[in-house]
């Protein structure tokens, strides 16, 4: 398990970095890194406005990650119960990344209807 609890610290670290490039526009719309769904990728203010508010969600993701890394660094020798545990954390890292979907493609359709001259997409 010491490879997997490194694995997932880095995974922490990059995600939260992720976050923090997409969020503050240092990173823009691209291919590869970033929350692309529904409205987050119609115009930059729009992947700058969701990416924003999901960053909370996304950094508690890492973080998760992180400490399940930690979890399988400490508890080396009990692939039972870390692995139990790996599982139940990489379910919750999921269903964070789901709401901060969500809530991405939502402040980006706002931003998105806000600059449409009718207020429709």
């Amino acid at each position: 398990m010491g490879i997997t609890g490194v694995l997932l610290i880095i995974c922490g670290a990059g995600l939260s970095w992720a976050a923090e490039a997409t969020a503050s526009g240092r990173m823009g719309i691209n291919s590869l890194v970033g929350i692309r769904v529904g409205y987050v990728t119609v115009s930059e203010p729009a992947w700058r406005a969701g990416h924003r508010a999901a960053r909370p969600l996304t950094h508690a993701a890492a973080g998760v990650f992180a400490a399940l890394g930690i979890f399988a660094l400490v508890f080396c020798g009990a692939e039972s119960t870390s692995g139990a545990a790996i599982i139940s954390g990489s379910l919750l890292v999921l269903g964070l990344i789901l709401a901060a979907a969500v809530k991405a493609n939502r402040a980006a359709r706002a931003v998105v209807l806000a600059a449409s001259p009718h207020g429709r997409a």
